[in-house]
């Protein structure tokens, strides 16, 4: 009778919840904003010169300055996206493990990943503005 009063709730860590919900859907909203701004620079490169744009980004010999720029700015960012995505995703998987208190979260993975994509983000900028002012 020497515990009569306590109580067992079995919450689960509502911290770690609040950041991986917080890490998800802010890897979601920057995986989709950077390939939706990947294509906004294609298509306006599209626009600006036409069929010959698709032409300058096949022929790897003679690259016009905004055909450089969308290879090396665009991809950078879309492999940032597909990092944001996969960070998003994996922090849903620890999320839905969070049910069970045996099992350990890894924020550390989730927090790596987050802070790759985030510079591989801040060299496709830099890069950007690098091609573009000199």
């Amino acid at each position: 009778m020497d515990n009569e009063w306590e109580i067992d709730l079995k919450l689960p860590d509502i911290s770690a919840m609040a950041t991986l919900l917080a890490t998800a859907i802010c890897s979601a909203i920057m995986g989709a904003a950077e390939i939706a701004y990947t294509m906004l620079w294609i298509t306006s490169a599209y626009e600006r010169h036409g069929k010959d744009f698709f032409i300058d980004l096949i022929n790897a010999k003679s690259l016009t300055w905004t055909a450089e720029f969308v290879i090396v700015a665009g991809s950078l960012m879309l492999f940032s996206s597909i990092i944001f995505l996969i960070t998003m995703f994996y922090s849903l998987i620890e999320l839905n493990a969070l049910k069970d208190p045996s099992k350990k979260i890894r924020m550390n993975v989730i927090f790596l990943l987050f802070i790759f994509a985030m510079i591989l983000l801040f060299i496709a900028l830099i890069s950007a503005l690098i091609l573009r002012y000199i």
